[in-house]
């Protein structure tokens, strides 16, 4: 019977797609009844249809455009879908004679009323433009009427002076019901292409013939210039997908818009005719001496003479120690240079305007960190690389880059330095950079490629001391250290927060009392956090007859399997190698004694990936228990999920088991 209706459901599905209408406003009242995507009830919105083009438009006095046409076409089942109803469009506006330009067309929201379709056009009031940085600027509106059941769509043109094709991207957190993109590219322009992602993208390329005009003054010409036609050919791409899945939220995965079926476009040569050919992204070794000869970035290194006053001071105040040295400048370009929230491998307003203001970017901050330790005799260069939601780059690409950190290269090491993290030290990298691989540049123009990978893992260890009291409370100390990433984290969890308000968020988070709270080494960065706190837990425990029953662990039980899917698609990013440590001590009331106590557990992950102890003892009046979990590797591969989603169940499952206590006679 499922297989049935499986069947009848496609059969419905294609046959809607034979007869559906995509231009521009050719809205069915179908689609404006339908209540629920057939192929994903779950679906709060899904994109009807999304089209791309993709095409090189010649001018007489400009030369070639770049042009992109995209139209998408929405349904917004319910509230939880009212979200895509706005729309960001981000493009490049450096200066006004380069700029992209961005124009938005047939923006209108289409409603059943009274069994008419009725639709509102977006007014051009309601459109606004935020200039981001020097660089870009975004576009963003919101439809107007939108309720449930609606159905929003819009076009909008790109019009750019650059060759550079932005990745075609299949997937989002909604469903799309058909996907169409027509790509085509002037035999001179070389791309690279590649496909990333679990979707198979269903393509095809061609090529087709083609001709630009050209028009020359002539005066033997009787109306003053001839014209030429230049025959060409062109590549052309086609995609035509339909029924895509939404990419699904997994938890532990660094950016799941990166594992979007993708493609992706590097423009690696340019070949006009009678001219030598121009490369430009082969390999990495070009592309590093390329961003180093950006004007924003290896002149913007080469600048030092605004900082040498503190310079000199910070000399003295080291004492000719080196590793304290490179800590004092690291501290000094923290605190004098806040970061704006602006990612980039080139300055934002220059290093020197940076530091007057004690404002910049990325690379306005890491660049004066370079300088400063170069200016001090210390070996430092900078480290491109892509953030987390940046995604990796998959070929030699420029573009591809979008953060800069600094590097000592010392003895078969790099020490690894962000300046932009007010809680970071050295070899200490905030979660958004901890991404693979970076490339240090070094003025020589030679680069090599660089692990992020934290060298040390990620440390949480808890010593709780408890009393159970005959009433189900329990009372006592909880001692926590927060150890490298861990402690990192800690400490931008809270920010500058006041005591008060730390307390409360933990009270919230653990449904604990607290007494009393003290934090030490939060300041001092380069030790661990240690957090030392005095608390009461009413009904912690379950009194039942005579007996009473509480996890070993106690609120610190881990309760929840994260790993439920029955398979998954994407590595395990844990971001960091991790470990944590919880020694608890249990006083049992008076009157009561142990009747039982969950066996000993050991196990382990495949390929040392992994392990996990829990030990369960007694001595006279108290119970000892001693959990360990070490994960040894930063991300774990996705075949070996189901050992992973096993270890994992195996671990809650123990953890939920009981101590019995019982009232003596």
């Amino acid at each position: 019977m499922k297989k049935i209706l499986n069947i009848l459901i496609f059969m419905l599905v294609l046959t809607n797609l034979q007869g559906q209408d995509y231009r521009v406003g050719k809205i069915s009242k179908e689609e404006l009844s339908e209540k629920t995507y057939p192929l994903d009830s779950t679906a709060n919105a899904v994109k009807l249809y999304v089209n791309k083009r993709v095409y090189f438009r010649y001018s007489q006095n400009i030369g070639y455009q770049l042009i992109t046409e995209v139209q998408e076409r929405i349904k917004i089942y319910n509230k939880e879908g009212y979200d895509w109803a706005t729309k960001e469009i981000k493009y490049y506006t450096p200066v006004a004679s380069t700029s992209e330009r961005l124009s938005i067309q047939n923006a209108k929201t289409y409603v059943l009323e009274n069994g008419k379709i009725e639709s509102y056009k977006l007014k051009n009031n309601e459109i606004f433009t935020d200039k981001n940085n020097k660089y870009w600027s975004t576009d963003k509106f919101t439809m107007p009427n939108i309720v449930d059941g609606c159905i929003v769509e819009w076009k909008y043109i790109i019009i750019s002076p650059y060759s550079s094709i932005d990745k075609i991207v299949l997937q989002s957190s909604i469903p799309t019901k058909k996907f169409e993109a027509d790509i085509e590219i002037p035999e001179y322009y070389n791309f690279n292409l590649k496909e990333t992602g679990y979707f198979r993208i269903n393509s095809t390329i061609s090529t087709r013939n083609d001709n630009i005009i050209l028009s020359n003054n002539n005066r033997e010409n009787r109306n003053g210039f001839s014209t030429q036609k230049i025959d060409l050919t062109k590549k052309v791409i086609k995609i035509d997908n339909e029924n895509i899945p939404a990419l699904i939220e997994e938890p532990y995965v660094n950016e799941i818009t990166n594992y979007a079926s993708t493609l992706h476009f590097e423009l690696a040569s340019i070949k006009w005719p009678q001219s030598p050919i121009e490369y430009f992204s082969q390999t990495w070794e070009n592309v590093t001496k390329t961003i180093y000869k950006n004007s924003d970035f290896g002149p913007e290194l080469e600048k030092s003479g605004y900082f040498k006053d503190d310079l000199q001071l910070l000399i003295s105040k080291s004492g000719g120690d080196t590793n304290k040295l490179i800590v004092e400048i690291f501290e000094f370009v923290k605190q004098k240079v806040k970061w704006n929230n602006v990612a980039g491998i080139y300055a934002y307003n220059g290093v020197k305007e940076a530091y007057k203001t004690s404002v910049g970017n990325t690379a306005d901050i890491n660049f004066i960190l370079i300088a400063m330790l170069k200016e001090a005799g210390i070996q430092a260069n900078p480290i491109i690389l892509s953030t987390r939601d940046n995604g990796i780059p998959i070929f030699p690409t420029i573009n591809g880059f979008n953060y800069v950190i600094a590097g000592i290269e010392v003895e078969n090491d790099v020490i690894l330095l962000d300046a932009t993290e007010e809680f970071s030290a050295p070899d200490l990298l905030p979660l958004r950079v901890l991404n693979w691989q970076g490339r240090i540049i070094r003025e020589s123009g030679t680069s090599t490629w660089v692990n992020l990978t934290p060298k040390a893992s990620s440390e949480t260890n808890t010593t709780l001391n408890v009393s159970v009291k005959n009433n189900g409370e329990i009372e006592g100390m909880k001692r926590t250290v927060f150890v490298n990433n861990s402690a990192l984290n800690y400490r931008n969890k809270y920010g500058n927060s006041s005591q008060e308000k730390i307390i409360e968020k933990i009270e919230e988070n653990e449904n604990i009392e607290i007494i009393d709270h003290r934090i030490s080494n939060y300041s001092d960065l380069y030790l661990p956090v240690t957090e030392l706190l005095k608390f009461n837990k009413k009904n912690a425990v379950d009194i039942i007859g005579d007996k009473i029953y509480f996890k070993p662990l106690l609120f610190l039980a881990t309760t929840k399997n994260p790993f439920k899917l029955e398979n998954r698609e994407y590595p395990v990013d844990f971001g960091t190698p991790i470990g944590s440590k919880e020694i608890v001590s249990i006083v049992i009331p008076d009157g009561y004694v142990v009747e039982s106590i969950p066996e000993s557990l050991a196990i382990a992950l495949p390929n040392d990936y992994g392990v996990y102890h829990l030990k369960i003892s007694t001595a006279e009046n108290k119970i000892n228990v001693y959990s360990m979990l070490q994960i040894n590797t930063p991300v774990y591969p996705v075949e070996n999920y189901p050992a992973l989603k096993e270890f994992f169940k195996v671990l809650v499952n123990k953890n939920l088991e009981q101590i019995i206590l019982k009232k003596q006679v």
